[in-house]
């Protein structure tokens, strides 16, 4: 089955640049090939591969059609004849925590649909603290990074 990390919360909580940074240590740490994500811009689209494996990514998740940018990676990187393996294994993306992005992606991206989702929660920290909010990304990256250690695509 194919696995979806979607980080979920409100705006302005950093689900975009946790899943900018994750994809920037796959891409030190891996020596991944880079499909289309541009480091330069703020919120990235792209897929990087590790031997046989493709993770996606796809930072943008405000509204339904950033949400949707997932089926621009799904097709670019389609199985077929003369590509076979080329699948997308992992997808890293955002959406908010209610609304028709949200909806989407529990309804294409499900066990019946072959898929694996795992929601990670990404709270807004009120009063605003600098020392709770670098506790809050660390253990969010630290969760993605354990995830993602040791997987490989035989």
């Amino acid at each position: 089955m194919k696995k979806l990390f979607t980080l979920r919360g409100v705006s302005n909580t950093g689900k975009s640049t946790k899943v900018k940074l994750i994809a920037e240590w796959i891409n030190i740490n891996y020596s991944a090939i880079n499909h289309g994500i541009d480091f330069s811009k703020h919120d990235i689209i792209g897929v990087l591969q590790i031997n046989k494996l493709k993770i996606g990514f796809v930072s943008a998740g405000d509204d339904l059609n950033q949400v949707k940018q997932i089926e621009k990676l799904l097709s670019l990187h389609k199985n077929d004849e003369n590509n076979p393996g080329s699948d997308i294994d992992i997808i890293i993306n955002t959406c908010r925590t209610k609304g028709a992005g949200r909806k989407y992606l529990e309804n294409n991206f499900n066990h019946s649909k072959g898929w694996v989702s795992k929601n990670i929660f990404v709270e807004r920290i009120n009063p605003a603290s600098t020392v709770l909010q670098a506790a809050r990304d660390n253990r969010i990256l630290d969760e993605l990074k354990t995830w993602l250690t040791g997987v490989e695509k035989l």
